[in-house]
């Protein structure tokens, strides 16, 4: 089973986190800082902010002051509907055993481990918002913030140097 996202997923998560982080501020944000925050390729970043607002997950405004924005707050997105607007419905639908389409009424030894697998999984990102992605992306660059100091420091106190 492979639970790595497609290229369109990756990018619409990440475009996702760009316009989450922008929430707490102003809230809209220009495709050009939604590429160049989060290397995205400037000619598919419209379509990837548009799956965000087909999903209902974003708003798009005109205009000078316009842009991308969430709808609501990051707090009330889960990433599993973020992760649906790049990848579509997140389900399993090929028989392990047997090939071809999963039949309900005539299921393989397999599929019950293999579906509360894929279910347990959904659970655990349908419990995670983006605002802790977010979160949890801050804690990440402050702790990397951090070591490069006393990297720094340390460089410093190695060759006598002044900070």
């Amino acid at each position: 089973m492979d639970l790595s996202l497609s290229l369109r997923g990756d990018y619409v998560v990440r475009a996702a986190l760009a316009l989450a982080r922008r929430w707490e501020r102003d809230g809209y944000c220009k495709i050009r800082e939604v590429t160049e925050e989060m290397a995205l390729p400037s000619s598919y970043a419209p379509q990837i902010l548009g799956l965000l607002a087909k999903a209902g997950l974003a708003e798009a405004r005109a205009g000078r002051d316009g842009g991308y924005r969430l709808s609501r707050s990051p707090k009330d997105i889960s990433m599993l509907d973020v992760v649906e607007a790049g990848e579509g419905q997140l389900t399993l639908g090929r028989c392990t055993l047997r090939g071809g389409p999963c039949r309900w009424h005539d299921v393989c030894a397999v599929h019950p481990f293999l579906f509360g697998a894929n279910d347990d999984w959904m659970q655990s990102i349908r419990k995670r918002t983006l605002a802790d992605v977010v979160a949890s992306d801050r804690a990440l660059e402050s702790r990397a913030r951090n070591r490069k100091k006393v990297g720094a420091r340390g460089a410093q106190e190695r060759t006598g140097g002044t900070p």
